[in-house]
């Protein structure tokens, strides 16, 4: 049953974001920290857009580092001018879309293009725009991470992360997260596979209200901007 629930749960995921497979863990955390182990060594360069989630960015300062790992950051807005941040030892890009706290949206296939020339890996956490409105692997993204916590879940009673990856980058993936140990209870499973049932009803409804509350904020007169 355990088994069966989280299969399930993997290949609605894997089907939404278009990717080759997907895993689920414990939280979007542990998506963040288990795709940047997956695909980083000692020695590696990795950039992280500045508007990167708090809590990866603490992992990339505190962990990745002490393990060797070369952690820089890079204006979401850069595009394909990234490339002149590469270095020789440059690994992975995480990216974000929208980016957490001040939503910046970044020119993910220019940044996909010019990594891909370069045999640099794409991570996108792609929790803010869901695959209802972003398919990461139709514009070039090796990696998609998830916090299933927020959108995919929607009801506030499960905390839950997805990696979906691409059939290159699948050994690398399962492996670490075989290794580290963790996985999502069969219990949850099914609290998210209930949550993506509703998922486009409610995120329709949640555009229309935010719509609404901006337009009613751009027409305040103590509001400078929106």
């Amino acid at each position: 049953m355990a088994r069966r629930r989280r299969f399930a749960v993997e290949t609605a995921v894997a089907e939404l974001e278009g990717a080759h497979g997907a895993c689920v863990v414990p939280s979007g955390l542990a998506a963040i920290t288990a795709a940047l182990l997956a695909v980083l060594k000692a020695g590696d360069h990795l950039l992280i857009t500045d508007s990167a989630y708090g809590p990866g960015r603490r992992f990339s300062n505190h962990i990745l580092t002490r393990f060797g790992v070369e952690v820089e950051y890079y204006d979401p807005l850069l595009g394909a001018d990234i490339a002149k941040l590469f270095k020789p030892n440059t690994r992975a890009i995480l990216t974000e879309s929208p980016g957490s706290y001040t939503f910046e949206i970044q020119d993910i296939p220019a940044i996909a293009t010019a990594a891909h020339a370069r045999n640099i890996l794409v991570l996108l956490d792609n929790t803010w725009a869901t695959p209802l409105y972003f398919k990461p692997f139709q514009h070039g993204v090796d990696i998609s991470i998830q916090a299933a916590t927020k959108y995919m879940s929607g009801h506030s009673d499960l905390l839950a992360g997805t990696i979906s990856f691409t059939e290159a980058c699948e050994p690398l993936v399962r492996q670490t997260v075989r290794d580290l140990g963790i996985s999502l209870a069969p219990d949850d499973c099914y609290l998210l596979l209930r949550g993506l049932r509703s998922m486009d009803v409610r995120l329709k409804h949640q555009e229309k209200v935010a719509l609404e509350l901006a337009d009613w904020l751009a027409a305040r007169p103590e509001v400078k901007q929106v």
